[in-house]
């Protein structure tokens, strides 16, 4: 009886033990993961904010994006309709005007912080699924622009810069000799255009089919860019939203 009293107080001791040994092994486990969770958590913070940067800058870049594709529309209509072509002055407008809409300009990206995320496989630290949605969302519409920026200018290309260039003499805006001295671009006086040759080239530019093809094209895709650039806006203000709503809970 003494042994086996004995066997049983040793029995309860080493149960005991191992529960002891079992509660500070969960307690570690627990402690390390709590400060793993936070380590991660701070890593989050970190691509959140500079998702955040990101975000109010590309906000900026849509609204001057928006701006430009409207000024392009504007120009390309009054191209279509350009009324008055008589004197240098005329042709100095029309020319400007010309520059206006052959200006070629692109969207870039403001998403370094998505494209780290990506690169480096740590886009699992965003742990918010709405937020990890909207960015995928975002890139779809990165995409659709860039088609549509390719599609464009591919037009640009075949119906106005081609045309233009192989129908007359074009940017008569410019003193060549003196922009390439000064480094810098000089106007001519509207006196050394020689406007009685020129203006009837540009007369027979405007009356081209391809040519106002173009114009229109150019016309539809500018404020088609003007208005998905506007839905990106309210996409990139409501994924801020989400950020913002998110780091509140830190």
């Amino acid at each position: 009886m003494l042994i086996e009293n004995k066997f049983s107080k040793y029995l309860i001791y080493a149960v005991g033990e191992i529960i002891l040994v079992v509660i500070g092994i969960l307690i570690a486990l627990s402690i390390n993961n709590w400060n793993e969770d936070r380590k991660s958590r701070k890593q989050e913070v970190k691509y959140l904010k500079n998702l955040q940067t990101d975000i109010n800058l590309e906000i900026q870049n849509n609204d001057s994006l928006i701006n430009y594709r409207a000024f392009t529309a504007k120009a390309a209509a009054h191209l279509l309709d350009f009324k008055t072509l008589e004197t240098a002055s005329d042709l100095l407008t029309l020319e400007n005007t010309i520059q206006q809409v052959f200006q070629r300009k692109t969207f870039i990206p403001t998403n370094n912080t998505y494209k780290e995320l990506l690169s480096s496989g740590n886009l699992n630290f965003i742990t918010n699924d709405s937020i990890k949605d909207s960015l995928l969302e975002l890139d779809k519409m990165y995409v659709a622009i860039h088609n549509i920026e390719y599609h464009m200018y591919r037009e640009y290309e075949e119906y106005l810069y081609n045309v233009a260039v192989t129908n007359g003499a074009v940017i008569n805006l410019f003193d060549f000799q003196k922009t390439a001295e000064k480094g810098t671009f000089v106007f001519k006086d509207p006196a050394q255009i020689p406007s009685d040759t020129i203006i009837p080239q540009y007369k027979r530019l405007l009356e081209k089919k391809e040519f106002i093809n173009g114009l229109r094209l150019s016309v539809m895709n500018s404020i088609a860019l003007k208005d998905f650039h506007g839905e990106m806006t309210g996409h990139l203000q409501k994924l801020n939203k989400l950020i913002q709503d998110d780091l509140k809970t830190n």
